[in-house]
Formats: structure tokens, C-alpha cells, sequence
């Protein structure tokens, strides 16, 4: 079957507002990669983290999983170095699904745990969380690079 182009309307939330020239729109994915709203931090005392939390997004999970799809990304586009450990628990029953963990590990190069619960809680609220408990150090906004930008310059 050739290739169809879809129509705006029909488009995956994700993709709206995305230009239509495939280089631009490859050049937003990758800005959002490297510049998600509120994420773009250095994580310099910190050597892991670990997310533990459950495969479906019910009972208080989706901010989790947000913050996993979204944020994550950008923590690693600028801390390459950080060990990052992702567990999802598959739970079958209802019961084991209200008991599941929600939870960020932090481990500091001190050896010093720090848990951060994620659970009925906004994927902002968890970053918040975060960076307060970590003292994390914001990146200066001359050294994230926009490749939409450098994209257009070229054309």
C-alpha cells in the first residue's frame, strides 16, 4: 500500500502542532528531547536512578508513566552519565495493583538513598520533587541547542 498522507484532523495528539515538513518535525522531536518543559537539568551528585512502577497507568500511575515517556528522556539527553534503571511491574489482580510501588530511587554518590513517591501525583509535581530533593542545577539556556532552528538556517 503506497504511502497516505493523514489528514490534520486525524493526527495523533502528539504530532498537532508539529509542522508537516518531515526534517522540521524531526527536528521538533529531537527539541523536545533536549529541552522538555521544566527537565533540563544537571543531576551532578546523583549517580542512579531507579523508577519502579506499574505496566498500566490506573490507581494513581499515570504521572509516573508520563514522567517516564517525557521527562526521562531529557534527564538523560543531559546527564549521559546517570545510571537510569526502569522496573514495570506487571500486576494481574486488583489488590496488587492498589499495593504497587510508585517510586523514583535516588541514590546520591554518597551512597544516600533519597525516595521520591510518584504515586496520584502530576509528572511536573514528581520533576519538582526531584530537583528540590537532589539539588539539581537548572542548564543554562545558551547551551541547549535548538535543531528546529538549525534545521530552518540550512534550508
Amino acid at each position: 500500500m503506497p504511502y497516505q498522507k493523514i489528514p490534520k484532523a486525524l493526527r495523533p495528539l502528539y504530532l498537532k502542532g508539529l509542522s508537516s515538513s518531515r526534517y522540521l518535525k524531526q527536528g521538533q522531536h529531537l527539541d523536545l528531547i533536549s529541552n522538555y518543559t521544566n527537565s533540563s537539568y544537571h543531576f551532578n551528585n546523583v549517580s542512579k536512578l531507579e523508577i519502579i512502577f506499574k505496566q498500566h497507568s490506573s490507581y494513581g500511575h499515570l504521572g509516573m508513566k508520563k514522567f517516564w515517556k517525557n521527562n526521562l528522556k531529557t534527564i538523560y539527553y543531559h546527564n549521559p552519565s546517570l545510571i537510569i534503571d526502569v522496573k514495570r511491574i506487571d500486576c494481574q489482580e486488583k489488590e496488587q495493583q492498589l499495593n504497587c510501588p510508585c517510586i523514583i530511587k535516588t541514590i546520591t554518590k554518597d551512597n544516600k538513598e533519597i525516595i521520591i513517591n510518584g504515586k496520584d501525583k502530576h509528572s511536573d509535581d514528581i520533576m519538582k520533587e526531584l530537583v528540590e530533593k537532589t539539588a539539581a542545577v537548572a542548564v543554562p539556556s545558551e547551551d541547549i541547542i535548538s535543531y528546529s532552528s538549525l534545521i530552518e538556517e540550512r534550508r
